[in-house]
Order: C-alpha cells, then sequence, then structure tokens
C-alpha cells in the first residue's frame, strides 16, 4: 500500500532568522542586522533622553537658584516656557523607546549570549563611553576655571552636579557592561 504524500509530513529542520547552523549540525543563536538596528535606535533614543533630562534639570536649577546676571538679557526668561515644553516632549517621546528597546535587548541578550559580541553595540558602548567622559572632564575642568577665577555660584555648581550625575551614571553603566562583556570573549 503506497502512503498518501498529503498526509505525512517530512521532519524537516526548522531554522527561525535568529539561528544558524554549525558544522556539527545543530543550530545555535546568532545576531542579525536588526540587533545592530536596534541598538542604534536605543544609544539614540538615550542620547535624546538624557540630554533632555539635564536641560529640564537646568530650568528647575535656573528657577529655583537664578543665576547671577549682568544685563537686562535673560535666556531662560525669553525662551524658557517653550523650551521647557520641548525638553518634555523630548522626554516623553524618547523614554518609551528607550525603555522598550532596553528591556528588549537585555532580554534577547540573555537569552542570545552572541549580541555581546555585535559589532554595532560595542562600538555604541565605547562612543558613549567617550563622549560621557569627555562632558564630564569638561564640566569638571570648567568648574576649576571658575573656581580660579572666584566666580563660581550655587547655580552652576548645582547644573555641574546635574550633568555629572547623569554622564557619570551612563558612564559606570556602560563601563559595567564592557567589564560583564569579557566573559563572553
Amino acid at each position: 500500500m503506497a502512503e498518501n504524500p498529503t498526509t505525512t509530513t517530512p521532519n524537516l529542520p526548522v531554522s527561525s532568522p535568529e539561528s544558524t547552523k554549525n558544522p556539527s549540525g545543530s543550530t545555535r543563536p546568532s545576531t542579525t542586522m536588526w540587533d545592530a538596528f536596534e541598538h542604534i535606535l536605543m544609544f539614540i533614543s538615550l542620547y535624546i533622553l538624557a540630554t533632555s533630562l539635564a536641560l529640564i534639570l537646568y530650568t528647575f536649577v535656573d528657577k529655583w537658584v537664578p543665576a547671577v546676571r549682568t544685563g537686562d538679557y535673560s535666556y531662560s526668561s525669553l525662551f524658557g516656557g517653550t523650551l521647557t515644553r520641548g525638553y518634555l516632549a523630548a522626554i516623553i517621546v524618547s523614554y518609551p523607546f528607550f525603555a522598550f528597546l532596553f528591556l528588549r535587548i537585555t532580554k534577547r541578550t540573555k537569552t542570545n549570549p552572541l549580541i555581546k559580541n555585535l559589532k554595532a553595540r560595542k562600538s555604541l558602548i565605547y562612543f558613549t563611553l567617550v563622549v560621557t567622559f569627555l562632558i564630564s572632564i569638561g564640566n569638571v575642568i570648567s568648574a576649576v576655571y571658575s573656581f580660579l577665577n572666584g566666580n563660581i555660584s550655587l547655580n552652576f555648581v548645582l547644573k555641574l552636579l546635574v550633568t555629572l550625575s547623569i554622564s557619570l551614571l551612563i558612564f559606570f553603566y556602560y563601563v559595567s557592561q564592557v567589564k560583564d562583556d569579557r566573559k563572553y570573549v
């Protein structure tokens, strides 16, 4: 009796886009261009979020501890409301993107450690480390310069603390990521 070809299905291996065959024939997870794309979007949303957060905190510092101005011109009084709404809009838009991508990438990285070796990820992490270091060191140099000139104010110190807090938080998080990545090399 011949088998009916429509009733039987062959046992073909099914591969997902996240897996590839190694020489032994078994499947192992791999990385895709989509992983790189998600990392790029996450880092862009991080940059927007961090910048907007710092600028909105600067606005609050200026409101609660006004800087000493020598002229009639006040940048915050001319554009403060418009700028604050812009910073808030940027936070409202970028935070959900960042949070979603961060959680998604973190979850995928736990199930697929090869993502830690993704070239785009490593490049973005090291770029972020360099930029946050430059921001931090530039602000500390500015603070020391102002102190040596005798032009340090509470407003300046609070803005310095805002900038250092945000940039060093990002810096130390990604330094820990780099240290953790060394386990998977």
